[in-house]
């Protein structure tokens, strides 16, 4: 939804764009956990963001805006979160583009998300398989010391191919994008230093100087659109100099007719004990026609235990998900925000149908020990509102 604020009777216009999106998701999760208690039963959970984005054209040309995005989820499990998602400035003109502020990293914004990534809708949901989310609903550990989740799973190998070398969502940064030639853009980002506050992962709050490239290519060629994305990541740990982390990752989306197939991948070593250390994928297909949306997705993220780190075992998390949505409002205009996200006013339900293996190579208490094995699936319906 946007708005034109006129700002004098010679002076350019305040263009102001708000909107966001609601869904609320009722699901039956059941997970078999070795070692500890089944947990079996009904969740509700709830997530929201919205946005306010004011910019203003000059007559030379310069575009001058600022976004603010906020977000929340709940579930009934008694888990909320909220706050500030987004909050940055930005310049945009021929030479490019320039974002300061809190935002996500480059390479993470300059990579094709996978159909089926972030189902129901363009961005992260409570459900998304590609974005540890799905932790909601199944916890991936909890044998031992009432461990719920293995490290490193929100914007990590373990459990997003969209990782950041700075181990968080968005960074306190400056950012630059190239204009778009032939195709080609490319995108650079620099942090002093790293605002995690990751629960066990310390070794996130070590880091500075970190730099974030990437570069896609996006065309048609007849029938078929597509995009291509590469990218990598460093940054200083300020106690270890042997221990610089890098982050490797590509991603690819090929539409035709209807069709949408595509992939992300990510790599991350160099961290301290190799805390951080790990790979991650995702591929999925998807299928539109009409008000119809039919989707199935796979992702696979392993990282070091956070139980032993230093010591080399591993932990795994496979997930699958099958998901079908219908738009109530189908026909709606389509919105393209110019940071990547797509939006549109949509009034969608939708089913999904997601399972889940977690196991570990060893066991809490140590070595000898058998490693967390937990298996689980999750069947729900809900409804988003985008707007």
């Amino acid at each position: 939804m946007a708005l034109l604020v006129p700002a004098g009777a010679s002076a350019a216009e305040w263009e102001i764009s708000v909107g966001g999106y609601m869904e609320q998701y009722l699901a039956f999760s059941s997970a078999d956990i070795g070692g500890a208690a089944d947990r079996d039963g009904v969740d509700a959970a709830v997530g929201t963001e919205f946005y306010f984005r004011p910019s203003i054209t000059l007559d030379n040309g310069l575009t001058f805006g600022a976004d603010l995005s906020l977000e929340g989820s709940a579930s009934t499990t008694g888990d909320a979160d909220g706050g500030i998602d987004e909050a940055f400035v930005f310049v945009r003109g021929s030479f490019g583009e320039i974002l300061i502020g809190e935002q996500e990293l480059a390479g993470s914004r300059l990579t094709p998300r996978p159909p089926g990534a972030y189902f129901p809708g363009p961005d992260a949901s409570i459900l998304s398989i590609n974005s540890g989310s799905i932790g909601n609903f199944i916890p991936f550990s909890g044998a031992v010391g009432g461990v719920e989740t293995g490290d490193d799973v929100y914007r990590g190998t373990l459990g997003s191919s969209f990782a950041s070398i700075a181990g968080g969502d968005n960074q306190p940064s400056i950012t630059y994008f190239t204009p778009r030639f032939a195709g080609f853009q490319l995108g650079l980002s620099y942090a002093r230093d790293s605002s995690s506050s990751l629960t066990g992962s310390s070794t996130y709050t070590d880091l500075r100087n970190i730099f974030d490239i990437g570069a896609n290519y996006v065309n048609s060629f007849g029938d078929f659109d597509v995009a291509i994305s590469a990218r990598w990541g460093t940054a200083e740990n300020r106690f270890d100099p042997r221990a610089d982390p890098q982050l490797w990752g590509a991603g690819i989306s090929v539409e035709r007719g209807g069709f949408t197939i595509g992939g992300s991948w990510a790599e991350s070593r160099g961290s301290s004990r190799a805390r951080n250390d790990g790979v991650a994928y995702e591929v999925g297909i998807s299928y539109e026609t009409g008000p119809w949306t039919f989707a199935f997705s796979h992702f696979h993220g392993q990282n070091t235990d956070n139980e032993h780190i230093g010591f080399g075992p591993e932990e795994r998390l496979e997930t699958f998900q099958l998901g079908v949505s219908y738009d109530l409002n189908y026909g709606a205009t389509r919105v393209e925000s110019p940071f990547s996200l797509a939006w549109a006013d949509k009034a969608e339900i939708f089913g999904s149908i997601t399972a889940v293996n977690f196991d570990e190579d060893v066991g809490d208490p140590g070595f000898g020990t058998p490693g967390n094995d937990v298996d689980g699936f999750v069947i729900g319906t809900g409804f988003r509102l985008s707007f």
